[in-house]
């Protein structure tokens, strides 16, 4: 079992909704779920992302650029909101992670996943340390969008949305 850690970008994407969409249209479901799996390998792959794992609906992936993830994120969001819509949220963090074998884990991967949980179809948020990695990029807007205390984690994290269309 191989084992290190890295400074990484991480990423949260999720189909809002979906249950309720695979409860009364199957087949509209899968179309959704293989539309999302689509763009995420091709944007991922054109910004230097890892798909660490796909779980129902949503996945984890990493980036060693918090500039490469927040552009992809922006770029899929671009996408997926163009027909046949996928009404995705994302959370971005970056955060110091343990890779194990194929998977990842730490403090920083949970902080993605809460911060993405507070997301709306259509929504790109980000945590503190990522909108300070960012704001020196003009091509990027942001506005807070407030201060949350997150369960298990020890620090308010101040949470950003992007602002584009």
């Amino acid at each position: 079992m191989s084992q290190f850690r890295q400074l990484s970008a991480i990423v949260f994407t999720d189909i809002e909704g979906y249950t309720a969409i695979m409860r009364q249209d199957e087949e509209k479901a899968i179309l959704i779920r293989n539309r999302h799996r689509e763009i995420l390998e091709r944007e991922h792959k054109q910004f230097n992302g890892r798909i660490i794992q796909y779980y129902g609906d949503g996945a984890l992936t990493v980036f060693q650029s918090v500039v490469d993830a927040v552009q992809c994120a922006l770029a899929m969001q671009q996408t997926f909101c163009q027909p046949p819509r996928v009404p995705v949220r994302m959370g971005v963090h970056v955060g110091d992670i343990i890779h194990h074998d194929e998977d990842i884990v730490g403090d920083g991967v949970n902080v993605a996943s809460r911060i993405e949980s507070l997301g709306v179809a259509g929504s790109v948020l980000i945590s503190d340390k990522v909108n300070d990695e960012i704001s020196n990029h003009r091509e990027f807007k942001t506005y807070s969008v407030g201060i949350y205390q997150f369960k298990n984690v020890d620090r308010k994290i101040e949470v950003f949305a992007l602002d584009h269309e």
